[in-house]
């Protein structure tokens, strides 16, 4: 697998509100997918967070175990993770 390089428009929130990024999360157990809404996670968290290498546990259907993990739209939906992030999750199990 190549290393997985994050364009600069992807760095931050507020870098993906600007530059209009489309993001989904989609759950690695149940396959369920929902589109994020930058603005409103910038309220909570701020414009300098980024969703680069980040996941959280799935809210998406009741009582599932798995995890999501974030996507952005360049042509195609693209991971916001690089490979030893990826590693790392896989390693522990919790995918």
């Amino acid at each position: 697998m190549s290393a997985h390089i994050i364009l600069e428009s992807c760095r931050s929130l507020d870098r993906m509100i600007a530059t209009e990024r489309q993001v989904k999360g989609s759950c690695s157990h149940c396959h369920a997918e929902q589109s994020v809404d930058l603005d409103q996670l910038r309220r909570r968290v701020g414009g300098s967070y980024s969703l680069f290498n980040r996941r959280c546990r799935c809210a998406l259907t009741p009582g599932c175990p798995g995890w999501v993990r974030f996507f952005y739209l360049h042509g195609v939906w693209r991971p916001l993770w690089d490979e030893g992030t990826m590693l790392r999750w896989y390693s522990h199990k919790a995918v």
